[in-house]
């Protein structure tokens, strides 16, 4: 395990904190994060290590853009999950992208049904997947799912536990 990533849980920490207490993530913490990862790189492992983890910068940045421009996750989210890439590097960004999906489906399912809209929004689902008339009755105020925790649940669990 790369020394570096003893600093994810402090900079996920943080950003969870930043996220749920003030909806946003500091910039501070993001660019950090991506500048801890790619100096680490370069450090531990040379021009190798570099690219492994521009790459997972890439990777983990340019999967959350579309996202993040169609205003689904912030832009925030995009750097967190960036700065993550940076860190973690190729290719263990790809185990901790499919780890924070995971995670977010789960904590978003769970947050609707904090907030009793778990079925409107399954029964929505369902009759856009088959094409049943548009009379979707939409939420007018839908839960918002603090996305900075999937990827912190996502990454804990992709570098910390599973391999165990």
């Amino acid at each position: 395990m790369p020394i570096v990533w003893i600093a994810l849980p402090f900079i996920l920490a943080f950003a969870c904190y930043g996220e749920i207490r003030e909806r946003r993530i500091p910039n501070w913490l993001t660019l950090g994060g991506i500048v801890l990862g790619i100096g680490a790189g370069l450090i531990e492992g040379d021009l190798e290590g570099l690219k492994d983890s521009a790459l997972g910068l890439a990777i983990a940045g340019g999967m959350f853009l579309p996202f993040c421009l169609l205003g689904v996750v912030g832009g925030g989210d995009m750097k967190l999950m960036a700065a993550v890439g940076a860190i973690v590097g190729w290719p263990m960004v790809l185990r901790v992208l499919c780890n924070t999906c995971i995670a977010g489906g789960v904590i978003a399912v769970a947050i609707m049904a904090w907030h009793g809209v778990l079925l409107t929004t399954l029964a929505n689902a369902f009759r856009i997947m088959v094409g049943m008339p548009r009379r979707v009755r939409g939420l007018r105020n839908p839960p918002m799912v603090p996305y900075a925790l999937a990827i912190t649940v996502g990454t804990l669990i992709a570098v910390f536990i599973q391999d165990f």
